[in-house]
């Protein structure tokens, strides 16, 4: 008895919400309906100067019109204008373009410098009569890294493959045609 009086009351509101709004039905149809005088008259002479006859349909589809044309218009204003470097997350091309520059040129910059600081070090040692080449403990920025180089075998496909296409080329020079 008390899960059906407790679903009673969860169902209760509901039903009293939707029959109040099948209620309210001819209220809203009577609204779309029924045709208003929307006038705009001058305040002097009380002359009529705009009149439009109106209903509820017509309000509704005008103001659903003009909401999606003014969402189009901001969409196109934001897309094709300068405004969308405001928005988070969009940049301009030549402000991103210009930060790599600028991270290469002082990539070079700090690589520059430490080479000139390495050649002062050996400059100073030479002065003081210390051997430079034996106080550098890391290795300098410009020696480069030599990669052994990988073993490379022919395999016998590769090989036949390479004898037929030299015995192709013999041929073709032979009858003076080039078909490649």
């Amino acid at each position: 008895m008390k899960i059906k009086q407790a679903i009673t009351n969860l169902i209760q509101p509901f039903k009293r919400f939707f029959m109040r709004l099948w209620h309210g039905r001819h209220v809203i149809s009577d609204l779309m309906k029924h045709k208003h005088r929307f006038v705009v008259l001058d305040t002097d002479t009380y002359k009529e100067k705009i009149s439009f006859q109106l209903s509820g349909a017509n309000v509704f589809v005008f103001l659903g019109i003009t909401s999606l044309v003014l969402i189009f218009l901001t969409a196109l204003l934001l897309a094709f204008t300068p405004l969308r470097e405001l928005i988070p997350g969009y940049s301009n091309p030549s402000m991103v373009r210009q930060t790599y520059e600028n991270a290469r040129i002082i990539d070079s910059l700090e690589i520059q410098l430490k080479a000139q600081e390495d050649m002062l070090t050996d400059i100073q040692n030479i002065l003081l009569e210390k051997d430079p080449t034996k106080l550098h403990t890391t290795t300098k920025i410009n020696d480069t890294i030599k990669a052994k180089p990988t073993p490379y075998t022919h395999s016998k496909s590769d090989t036949l493959l390479r004898q037929e296409v030299e015995e192709r080329k013999d041929r073709d020079k032979k009858t003076n045609n080039f078909n490649y």
